[in-house]
Formats: C-alpha cells, sequence, structure tokens
C-alpha cells in the first residue's frame, strides 16, 4: 500500500504522525512524508522519504501576519480564535499557498490513502481533488464541527477554483484519534465524527533510567514545569512559573527547550533545577505534578503516567485542553502564574486528582497501537 503522511511545519505536529508512519513501512507500505521546507529537518533520522512542498516562509512576513492576527483575534472567544485562526490562516492563507504543489505531488504519486492532521488541510483538498481517499490524524483534541465550521468554507471556494463543485462528506472519514474519551465532552457534533482509537507512541510508561537532574534534590515532592517544543521561549512565560513555585517546599525540574538558554533565569535556589531537555518518559514516573500550557504531548505524557496537572494556556487549543483537564479533575486550568501555587497544592494534596488521572492512564494504556491502526488502514475503503 502506498501511503502519503502530510502535517505542516511544526514540530509538535509532525511528531505525533510518525509512529504511525514508521509502523506502516515496517509492515511493508511505501511511505512519504510530504511536509514545508522548514520542517524536513524534523525528519531527516527517521529513514522515510521526505518530500517538501511549499515556499520557504520569509520570517519577517510571518511575524508581521502573526501580529496581525493576534490584533484581530483581540476579544474573540478561545473558540472564535481558533476557528478564525484555521480558516483565515491556515486554509485561507498556509494550505492555498501549498496547494498547487501538493495537488501536483498527489497526482504524480499516486498513493493510496493520504494521511493529514487536522492543521494540514492542503494535502486533504489535495486527495479531493485527485480522488484519492484520505484519513485525519488527531495533533490535539477533536475539534466541534461548529468551531471548523468556517474552515470548510474557505476551503471549498478553493476547491471550486480548481474544478470541485464540494469537498465530500466527512462521516465516514476514519479520524485517527490519541485523545482519551475520559476528556473528551459528550454531545458535541464533532468535524470527523468516526473516531479510531490510536495510542500516541512515547507517552506511556517504558522501562527508562533516572535522569541525573533529579540527584539530589532536597524535598520528598517534584513538580516538573514545561512549555513543551514550540512555547518554550514566549517571554516571561516560564519564568513566572518557576517564580511561583520557586519558595515552595517542593523540587522543581524546569525545561526550556535544546536551544533554551538557562542564564535568562538567573540564580536559582537549590530544589530548583532548569535544563534543556530531558525525556518525559524518564521524568515523569518520578514527578507528582505537571506545571504546563496545554500542550497535547505534554498533557497525553502527564496522564499516560497518572500524574496530576495545572493548565496555564497560552494558544490555539491550549484553553480547550485546560478546560478538559479540569471537567475530568484531573487537573486544575488557571489564567495566569498568579494561581499556580494554589492549584499546584491543590493537586498535590488532594488525592481525587491522582486517581482522576490514574483512570486517564489506564484508558491510554488500553488504546490500540499504531501498528494495530496501520494494519486497518490497509482494509479500508472510503468512498469520496
Amino acid at each position: 500500500m502506498r501511503l502519503m503522511f502530510s502535517s505542516g511545519a511544526g514540530y509538535s505536529h509532525i511528531e505525533p504522525m510518525l509512529p504511525l508512519a514508521r509502523a506502516a513501512r515496517a509492515a511493508g507500505d511505501e511511505v512519504a512524508f510530504v511536509t514545508g521546507p522548514e520542517a524536513v529537518r524534523y525528519l531527516e533520522n527517521t529513514g522515510l522519504r521526505v518530500i517538501s512542498v511549499g515556499q520557504p516562509n520569509d520570517p519577517g512576513a510571518a511575524a508581521s501576519m502573526w501580529q496581525r492576527a493576534r490584533e484581530e483575534m483581540a476579544g474573540m472567544t478561545a473558540d472564535e480564535r481558533l476557528s478564525h485562526l484555521v480558516a483565515e490562516y491556515m486554509v485561507g492563507l498556509g494550505a492555498a499557498a501549498r496547494l498547487d504543489d501538493m495537488v501536483g505531488f498527489v497526482r504524480d504519486w499516486q498513493p493510496d490513502l493520504v494521511i493529514a492532521n487536522l492543521a494540514e488541510r492542503a494535502a486533504v483538498m489535495a486527495a479531493c481533488l485527485v480522488g484519492v481517499p484520505y484519513a485525519m490524524h488527531a495533533i490535539g483534541p477533536p475539534k466541534s464541527a461548529a468551531t471548523m465550521e468556517r474552515a470548510w468554507e474557505v476551503a471549498n471556494g478553493l476547491v471550486r477554483e480548481r474544478g470541485l463543485d464540494e469537498l465530500p462528506p466527512r462521516d465516514a472519514v476514519p479520524y485517527l484519534d490519541f485523545w482519551p474519551s475520559g476528556l473528551t465532552p459528550a454531545d458535541v457534533a464533532w468535524e470527523y465524527p468516526t473516531r479510531w482509537p490510536l495510542q500516541s507512541a512515547g507517552v506511556t510508561p517504558t522501562p527508562s533510567p533516572r535522569p541525573a537532574v533529579l540527584d539530589g534534590l532536597p524535598y520528598d515532592r517534584t513538580v516538573y514545569v514545561t512549555l513543551g517544543t514550540t512555547h518554550n521561549a514566549r517571554p516571561g512565560v516560564l519564568e513566572g512559573m518557576l517564580t511561583a513555585l520557586r519558595d515552595e517546599p517542593v523540587n522543581v525540574v524546569a525545561t526550556i527547550g535544546r536551544d533554551g538558554d538557562a542564564s535568562r533565569f538567573g540564580e536559582q535556589p537549590d530544589h530548583v533545577r532548569i535544563e534543556q531537555f530531558v525525556p518525559q518518559t524518564q521524568l515523569l514516573p518520578a514527578v507528582d505534578a505537571v506545571v504546563c500550557h496545554g500542550g497535547s504531548a505534554t498533557v497525553l505524557g502527564a496522564l499516560a503516567h497518572g500524574v496530576p496537572l495545572v493548565v496555564s494556556p497560552l494558544a490555539t487549543d491550549h484553553f480547550e485542553v485546560a478546560a478538559q483537564v479540569q471537567a475530568a479533575e484531573a487537573g486544575i486550568a488557571v489564567d495566569s502564574s498568579d494561581g499556580i501555587l494554589d492549584a499546584v497544592r491543590t493537586v498535590l494534596t488532594d488525592p481525587a486528582y491522582r486517581a482522576a488521572a490514574e483512570s486517564l492512564a489506564a484508558e491510554i494504556a488500553e488504546q490500540p497501537a499504531p501498528a494495530a491502526v496501520a494494519a486497518r488502514l490497509r482494509d479500508l475503503e472510503v468512498s469520496i
């Protein structure tokens, strides 16, 4: 079977798709991974065939664009911001700019199936224009049909310009979903209602060496602080989180990214450790709480280890994630660093938060592995 995976240029969007791509290749499928020029470096050591589609980003133009987006979204609700961002920027600008190149590759390579993710709509449109079935891969919590309605209006306009009257219905399109159902709200009309559970490889507990950063810490309990891979350079955010916890009698381990500069945090007390990178699978078995922004990989990793969270959302669907974590009683959502200390004290002392997180860990452990989902995809028949 010939499978085309496609993601935008963000590492946090590419990484969740790699386990399935590797599983398909290991089973003998021919796999190509299509992404933007800036992201090819993230795939260099995967052994996958990598295809660059579209033009390199102009950093100055990108900064100006995101500033304009922030101004446009001022005063919107979290759902309105996400809807606007996906429709007008991810689809109307990003996907539109690379759509013709994407169509060209799909038409030339003729995959049997295209697997895109929720932030990569050019591949979906290209598949439909060429007549190839597709599946949608999660990169975070599922999205409601209402939130994504405007994105589909924009996408329909783009395919109409290229000779297709309308994108086909999505009811039968598989949504490869690693998000625990215990976090997912009930009674929501989802953008992709046909859910195929999929375990997010790399988040579940595995035998790992204890990281050296934990050696010699003075307190019984440890809190892990992180902003993941995308937002760790945002000015003042990690600083605020660490300031909230530095006088509390708990150990604090913060990761700031492989390019992060620890000197920006100044001198810290002995119970606070700042590292560029520590594998989550090594750190999470030894921590009692996680403080983060609501990034999917961090949240799933914590919950897969039964660790409660304090979530201070920053952007896109972080607000949705924070609300879901709180509704499941697996953590607490806070509006800013001002609420972090009280929230951390609560999740550390109230065992109900740990119990809820452990319940979600049990669900995550039972999700089908990527190899099983790859095998299921070979039998897929989706009419477009």
